[in-house]
C-alpha cells in the first residue's frame, strides 16, 4: 500500500503481517486522550476495513485498548518542550512507523501533533493529518509566547497534508494567519460525543439517589461539578473563589480530573475558605456518566480550549452549563439558552451565574432540556466519525493517483 520498508523485530508486535487493509495509527499524547476520545470513531474505521492503531506514552488505558483488539505502541511524550526527549520521542516514533507502515499517521493535541508529525515525515508516511483540539497559542498569553506557538504552528502546517479542526474559530483563525497544510485549508468536523452513552434517561431517580449516597451527598443539596486536568488554565481556583460567594446557600461540589501540579494551591486555597466539607476533590475517574448524573449544575471556568468534550457531555445529560466565553465553549453553550457565558478570570461573574441556576430549579431543568436537543442536534459522534472516514477515503484515493 505505501512504500516504506518492511521490517521484522519486536516492536511491529500487535499488528498483523502487512496486507490489503489500510493502517491507521492514531498519536495522542496520553492514553487517556485515545480512549475518551478516539476509541468509539476508531471502532467504527475498524468496521469500515482499516486496520487502526495507537501510539501514547504510558498510560493505564493501554490495556483497555489492547483488550479491545487495537495494536498500542507505548512512546514517552513529554507535555513540555524538552529538545532531549522530544527528539528522542521523535526516532523511537520513527523507527516504529518504518516497522507498522501505516497509510496513515493521525495526530492528535499540540504537543503530539509535532512530534507525531515530525516522526511520520521522516518515517516517510504517505499521509500526514492532524486534528486541531485548539491552537496552542490564544489571547491572554504574552506577546512572545504566542508568536513562537503560532510560528510553530505554521511550520507543521507545512509537513501536514490535511489538517482537521474541532473548531470552526480555529478555522477561521488558520485562514487569517497562514496556517495551511499542503493539500487544502483546515477542514470543520467539529467534535461529538456517544449520545446513547450520555443519556440521563439511563438513571431513574432512585439511581440518582444512590449515586450521591455513595458520594456522601444529601438529596437536597445542589451538585456543582467540574471536569478537566487540574492545571491553572483550567480555572479552578476561580470556582473556589466563586463558590466562598456562595457559601450562604446550600450546594456540593464535585473536581474530577488529574493534577498536573496545581492540586495543591487549590486545596489550600479551599482550606482557606473553609470549603474542605463541601468541595470533593475525586481525581481522575471512569464513571463520569455516573457522576454527571448526580449533579445539577456543570461548569468549566477555563482560560483556553479546542472544542471541550466534557461541555457537549455534560449538556448531553441535561446539565445547564455555566463557563468562559472563549473559543469552543461558546461552540458548545448558547448563552441564556442552554448556560451561561462570563469572561475568563472573572469569579465574580461566575458566582453571580451559578447562584441563578442554584436559585431556580426550574432554569436549571430547562436550560438543561434545550443543551440535550442541541447536543443531538449538533455534536453526534457518528457524524463526526463519517466526516472523518470520508477524509481517510480521499487520502488514500489521492495516493493512488499520485
Amino acid at each position: 500500500m505505501n512504500g516504506l520498508p518492511a521490517r521484522t523485530n519486536n516492536e511491529c508486535r500487535g499488528f498483523s503481517i502487512k496486507g490489503g487493509k489500510p493502517r491507521v495509527i492514531h498519536v495522542t499524547t496520553v492514553g487517556i486522550t485515545s480512549y475518551r476520545a478516539l476509541m468509539a470513531q476508531c471502532m467504527y474505521f475498524r468496521q469500515k476495513g482499516l486496520d487502526v492503531g495507537f501510539v501514547f506514552s504510558p498510560s493505564p488505558e493501554e490495556e483497555i485498548l489492547r483488550n479491545h483488539g487495537f495494536p498500542v505502541k507505548e512512546i514517552y511524550i513529554n507535555r513540555r518542550i524538552d529538545p532531549l526527549t522530544d527528539t528522542l520521542a521523535i526516532f523511537k516514533m520513527r523507527n516504529y512507523f518504518r516497522c507498522v507502515r501505516p497509510d496513515i499517521v493521525h495526530t492528535h493535541t499540540s504537543k503530539a501533533g509535532v512530534v507525531g508529525r515530525v516522526a511520520a515525515r521522516l518515517a516517510g508516511v504517505p499521509n500526514v493529518i492532524h486534528t486541531v483540539h485548539g491552537f496552542p497559542f490564544h489571547p491572554g498569553m504574552s506577546w512572545m509566547k504566542y508568536r513562537v506557538y503560532k510560528q510553530i504552528e505554521k511550520w507543521m502546517a507545512g509537513i501536514t497534508d490535511i489538517m482537521l479542526s474541532q473548531s470552526e474559530e480555529d478555522v477561521v483563525t488558520a485562514s487569517k494567519l497562514g496556517i495551511k497544510p499542503r493539500r487544502e485549508d483546515l477542514i470543520h468536523i467539529g467534535n461529538g460525543i456517544d449520545l446513547v452513552e450520555f443519556d440521563p434517561g439511563k438513571y431513574s431517580s432512585h439511581q440518582r439517589f444512590q449515586i450521591r449516597k455513595g458520594l456522601k451527598i444529601g438529596e437536597t443539596d445542589p451538585v456543582i461539578t467540574m471536569i478537566g486536568r487540574i492545571n491553572r488554565e483550567k480555572g479552578y481556583h476561580d470556582l473556589v473563589e466563586a463558590l466562598q460567594r456562595l457559601r450562604d446557600m446550600p450546594w456540593r461540589a464535585l473536581f474530577i480530573g488529574r493534577d498536573e501540579g496545581f492540586l495543591g494551591k487549590v486545596i489550600h486555597q479551599i482550606n482557606d475558605y473553609g470549603l474542605k466539607e463541601r468541595i470533593q476533590i475525586l481525581g481522575q475517574r471512569s464513571d463520569i456518566t455516573h457522576l454527571l448524573a448526580a449533579t445539577d449544575i456543570f461548569v468549566l471556568p477555563s482560560y483556553r480550549e479546542g472544542l471541550p468534550r466534557s461541555l457537549i457531555e455534560a449538556q448531553a445529560m441535561a446539565l445547564p452549563c455555566v463557563a468562559t466565553d472563549i473559543r469552543g465553549c461558546r461552540e458548545v453553550v448558547v448563552e441564556g439558552v442552554t448556560g451561561f457565558l462570563i469572561a475568563p478570570g472573572d469569579s465574580t461573574s461566575l458566582g453571580e451565574a451559578l447562584g441563578k441556576l442554584l436559585l431556580d430549579p426550574e432554569l436549571r431543568l430547562r436550560m438543561g432540556r434545550e443543551g440535550r436537543r442541541r447536543m443531538h442536534r449538533c455534536f453526534d459522534e457518528v457524524e463526526v466519525g463519517r466526516k472523518v472516514m470520508a477524509i481517510y477515503d480521499e487520502a488514500l484515493k489521492y495516493n493512488n493517483t499520485q
